[in-house]
């Protein structure tokens, strides 16, 4: 049911060979660098939800999906704890297969839910480009809220019935290794790896492209803030709007203003400095799951080609890298959010060098 004999080969080998290695080159070291990258995970995430928290400028319509960014990967931070322990004992820490049916669900649907809220990012960010006074005018943080809720049920109740419902219904045991059942399966592997990461890194790439294209179109090769500035130095409003960037207030939000045929009409848009940061972190988010996630993609497509090509006795340790690199794309997220965004990265250093001015505040 979960593959032919030379899939249950090569995994039995891996266990045998783990157990075998583990014990010989097994320290501190197995148990501590893990823990150390949990330990900045939580840290910047906390961070981030810290400045979300302090700064009310911070709280616009785009930012509360990096919020629930920040959220679910500070989260992950946490459920990352058991695999630390598991990789430094060499079998799962908690007793009984239940518990590792239900850590199965629970890690995949966390881990799931950040690459759901980047596809959510880029295809808000996407209406935005191509209907900016639709955008503006009917977005809400009400609704923001609503689709952050929305991932969470959905990634919680994709992973639940495709992971840990079978494994129960099953009887399946993965034993100390507490892989899940499907991770016997070569084809069935290959299609979480396309849930996971392939499809949604395909919808953001696509509609990432058709933004940039939309944006070069527009300001006809020019950065974005001179069009943006210019046209509202006309209505008279250009100085407010420079200070307000120069603040790194990129949460500001000021009306543009078109004419048409002998009179005005005022349109809302959103500013150029908050379509700027909104379009920096998309990119450099969907960059740091290109280079994190990108690895262990190629390495579950030739297990799905060959299982022998995860033998450990061929690739020994380096097959623990792929899957590390994939947790570090929860420390990479914060870090872009302080690249892109002046007044998240002003309130990060503020509260790391002076955090009694926000409490008293």
């Amino acid at each position: 049911m979960y593959g032919d004999g030379n899939t249950t080969d090569v995994l039995q080998e891996q266990g045998t060979v783990a157990t075998e290695t583990g014990d010989e080159t097994r320290g501190p070291h197995a148990l501590l660098l893990p823990l150390l990258l949990v330990a900045l995970i939580i840290t910047t995430n906390g961070l981030s939800l810290a400045a979300f928290a302090v700064e009310k400028r911070l709280r616009g319509h785009n930012n509360y999906f990096i919020i629930n960014l920040a959220i679910s990967d500070f989260l992950f931070g946490i459920v990352l704890i058991i695999p630390c322990i598991h990789t430094y004992l060499g079998h799962f820490p908690l007793p009984g297969d239940d518990w590792c049916r239900v850590f199965n669900g629970v890690s995949r649907s966390v881990e799931f839910v950040s690459n759901l809220i980047i596809v959510t990012i880029c295809i808000d960010r996407h209406r935005a480009t191509y209907n900016p006074i639709g955008h503006f005018t009917t977005r809400s943080k009400r609704k923001a809220i609503y689709a952050n809720i929305a991932v969470w049920v959905a990634s919680l109740l994709f992973w639940f019935s495709f992971s840990t419902i079978p494994e129960f219904i099953l009887g399946y045991t993965g034993s100390s290794s507490c892989l899940p059942w499907y991770a016997k399966n070569p084809t069935i592997n290959f299609v979480t790896i396309c849930i996971r990461f392939i499809v949604p890194f395909t919808i953001i790439l696509v509609l990432y492209i058709r933004i940039f294209v939309k944006i070069q179109q527009t300001t006809g090769r020019k950065h974005i803030r001179k069009e943006f500035v210019a046209s509202i130095s006309q209505s008279g409003q250009g100085e407010s709007e420079q200070e307000g960037e120069e603040d790194g207030n990129d949460m500001e939000q000021r009306p543009q203003v078109t004419k048409e045929k002998g009179g005005q009409k005022v349109a809302k848009r959103e500013s150029a400095s908050e379509v700027r940061s909104a379009t920096k972190t998309l990119l450099f988010v969907a960059i740091a799951l290109f280079i994190t996630w990108s690895p262990m993609c190629i390495v579950t497509i030739a297990y799905s080609i060959d299982p022998a090509f995860v033998n450990p006795r061929l690739l020994g340790w380096l097959y623990l890298v792929p899957l590390w690199l994939v947790y570090v794309n929860s420390l990479l997220n914060p870090l872009c959010y302080v690249v892109s965004q002046p007044l998240f990265r002003k309130t990060v250093f503020g509260l790391i060098s002076n955090p009694i001015r926000y409490c008293r505040g």
